[in-house]
């Protein structure tokens, strides 16, 4: 049985891409996925939905197999080349043993036959959910938004496949503001922990903050005046 409350904390910060070339389907089913999801972008084809992926980098999709010109397995093998942690549910108005034998090697989450009613979609989704956390936890992948994820293990950031390259300083800074993720961080705090026995005047530590937000994105990093900074919080990016 659905647990509504805990379906709504898994998916609130989660973004969906939905392909669908039935406007009328495309327009209810966007409707439902709308009240659990941050956010819901459409797509009528697979060439437009390349084209909003690359723009909107969801972390869902829900494609019907069904599509003018490539088709939904084709779409789902096109993103799956550079694009492994992607949750992908499929959905087609047939049963085909040849869809699903290739549904398996794509790493599909769910493989649904239409009509596509909600309790379905819900498990659906939250089965995506429940995948898109195990793959972080286990590769100690840290989301920083607008596509920016440091690998903890490997010290690695990368913003979809491009790897960003940071300099000792500021990999060091940004790992001390994900080991205290949501925390006010006061300067004095920077001061000692980061720069240890080194004196850094506050200019100095609002340069390394630019370098940052630079090589990322410009809320990344929170600046809370007169007392220091935070981590951005993903939901209000």
């Amino acid at each position: 049985m659905l647990n509504h409350h805990s379906l709504f904390d898994k998916l609130k910060n989660l973004h969906l891409l939905y392909v669908e070339d039935d406007p009328q389907v495309r327009s209810q089913i966007s409707e439902f996925l709308e009240r659990y999801l941050a956010s819901v972008q459409e797509a009528s084809s697979a060439e437009e939905a390349i084209v909003c992926f690359n723009k909107k980098k969801p972390d869902i999709m829900l494609v019907d197999i069904n599509l003018p010109g490539k088709n939904g397995l084709e779409l789902a093998e096109k993103i799956r080349e550079n694009h492994h942690d992607i949750r992908i549910i499929v959905s087609t108005a047939y049963t085909d043993k040849e869809f699903l034998l290739q549904a398996v090697e794509l790493n599909l989450t769910r493989y649904l036959v239409k009509p596509v009613i909600g309790k379905k979609l819900l498990e659906a989704l939250e089965k995506s959910a429940d995948e898109y956390a195990k793959i972080y936890v286990r590769e100690k992948l840290f989301d920083l938004g607008k596509g920016y994820v440091y690998n903890q293990e490997k010290k690695r950031l990368t913003q979809d496949t491009k790897e960003i390259t940071l300099r000792r300083k500021e990999m060091q800074l940004l790992e001390y503001f994900i080991a205290n993720d949501a925390q006010i961080i006061p300067y004095r705090s920077l001061e000692h922990d980061i720069w240890e026995d080194t004196v850094m005047s506050r200019d100095a530590i609002r340069s390394q903050i630019r370098n940052l937000r630079k090589k990322t994105h410009p809320n990344i990093i929170e600046n809370i005046n007169a007392i220091g900074y935070r981590l951005y919080k993903k939901e209000t990016l």
